[in-house]
């Protein structure tokens, strides 16, 4: 099991690989997690690298999501896939 956690957390403990995150956290309620940023940011690091890893089986699922999704929003909007 690979987890991304606080360093020293229960959950670092038992895992077979644990990705430390460490991040400041506020009580400041307006403004999103510290901690949600560098976790989505370490999950896309990791897909990024597996997707690279596996170029041949990747590549064509990757390039037929884009198209569906420059449809989707009409065809000349060209984003991200992730927005």
């Amino acid at each position: 099991m690979i987890a991304i956690t606080a360093v020293g957390s229960p959950l670092a403990g038992i895992a077979d690989l644990a990705l430390p995150l460490a991040s400041r956290e506020t009580d400041f309620i307006y403004f999103p997690s510290s901690s949600r940023y560098a976790m989505m940011a370490a999950v896309d690091m990791l897909a990024l690298g597996l997707a690279l890893r596996h170029r041949s089986r990747t590549r064509d699922k990757l390039r037929r999501l884009k198209i569906t999704l420059d449809a989707h929003r009409g065809g000349d909007n060209r984003q991200p896939l992730g927005d």
